[in-house]
Formats: C-alpha cells, structure tokens, sequence
C-alpha cells in the first residue's frame, strides 16, 4: 500500500459551493485537518459540507461558520472520505463562503492506495 499526502487549496472562494476535497474512485482517503483562513476586514460565514459525486447534499459540516476579520479556523478532526466508481457512493467535499473572494482553503489528506 502507497502513502499518498496531498495539499489541497483553494484561494478565494466564492459564495456558492465549489468543490474542495474532490471524489476518488480507488483508495483509502481521510482529510487530517482543514484550515479556512480570513484575510478580509471583516466577519465572512463559511460552510463546509460533504456531498456525493451527483452533488447530492450529504451532511453539514461547519454551517453558516463565522471566521472573524483576519483570523482563521482550524478543524483538526479526520474526515473519512469514501471512494467509489458509483456517483451515489462517493462523497466529496465542497465550500461556500458568504462574500467571495476573502477565505482561502487548505485541506491536508491522505490517500492510501
């Protein structure tokens, strides 16, 4: 079995959602941490949520999650993201912000193929 570590980012999101952490059709994939960081002078909502491949509103994650005027958010939790060759099975995860262009995203993931 192969280790692969990824760095996804996405810079200046906008305000409908957009994929993030993106389907896989082999594998073992776990999201370690996400990092959502506000570079704006004001308050700006996120949420972060996971689908399937057909974009089909799977679970909330962070909801309407306020990340203050230069700050970010850390979520340090695993997400175990499912893989699969059947749309209605895998899962991804996709991002909104409530003004565009003022968060930036990272995502830290393992893949074990």
């Amino acid at each position: 079995m192969a280790n692969d570590f990824q760095s996804i980012d996405l810079k200046d999101i906008g305000t409908s959602d957009t994929d993030f952490v993106p389907t896989y059709q082999v594998g073992e994939i776990t999201v370690h941490a996400v990092y959502i960081s506000n570079q704006h002078t004001a308050d700006v909502s996120v949420t972060l949520v996971m689908t399937d491949g057909a974009n089909t509103h799977k679970a909330n994650i962070l909801f309407n999650t306020v990340i203050p005027a230069y700050s970010t958010i850390a979520l340090e939790k695993p997400i175990n993201i499912p893989s699969s060759t059947v749309s209605t099975t895998q899962r991804k995860l996709r991002i909104k912000a409530s003004t565009a262009n003022k968060l930036d995203a990272l995502a830290s993931v393992l893949v074990i193929t």
